[in-house]
């Protein structure tokens, strides 16, 4: 008899047992309590086409589900991203497929936070603007940004689309010193992708 014929047999052998002594009764089976599950997207990695490695910038999001109301975006921004001179204000722009598919951020809560982590002191803002016909989100900060400082931007409570798809956020920065905004770089955002539990 070969070897795979006898873990063949071995196997079948003791699913047989297990299934006899779980209908008799000698194992019960453990059932536990159902936990929320949190569900991530990150960034991922792109081998054709996409966005430019010198531009991508690295994002999470939680719960991404189809139609969340639930759903937090992480787009975080590192030092070497931007100028090293002092932040004024951000623009994000959001594509115009991103509303067109019932994504929207009228109840959302947004933060800046200090580095790329979840955590990280918050960073005071003056004002934000979300302008749905402008497709933008415009936060002002009540003192600059300092140079080489990693930061995030929090935007929770949004509301997914109804529909999977990659939606290219582009982030400008006004520095210190300059008059006009800036490109400092794109998340593309994995939205609604749902999860793996």
């Amino acid at each position: 008899m070969g070897l795979r014929t006898q873990v063949r047999r071995a196997v079948l052998g003791f699913a047989a047992l297990s299934g006899v002594m779980l209908a008799s009764g000698a194992i019960a089976p453990v059932t536990q309590p159902a936990l929320a599950q949190r569900c991530t997207t990150t960034a991922g990695f792109t081998l054709f086409g996409g966005i430019d490695s010198e531009v991508r910038l690295a994002y999470a999001i939680d719960n991404n589900e189809r139609r969340s109301t639930r759903a937090r975006y992480y787009l975080k921004v590192a030092a070497g991203a931007v100028s090293p001179r002092e932040i004024l204000e951000l623009e994000i722009f959001y594509p115009q497929g991103f509303e067109d598919n019932h994504g929207n951020f009228d109840n959302a809560e947004i933060e800046v936070r200090e580095g790329t982590g979840r955590g990280g002191d918050v960073i005071p803002t003056s004002e934000i603007v979300v302008d749905s016909e402008s497709n933008t989100i415009q936060i002002y900060f009540e003192d600059a940004i300092p140079e080489s400082t990693s930061f995030m931007v929090v935007i929770d409570k949004v509301r997914n689309p109804n529909r999977y798809g990659i939606h290219y956020f582009h982030l400008d920065a006004l520095y210190q010193g300059d008059s006009v905004r800036t490109q400092i770089g794109t998340w593309p955002l994995d939205v609604a992708a749902g999860c793996e539990n």
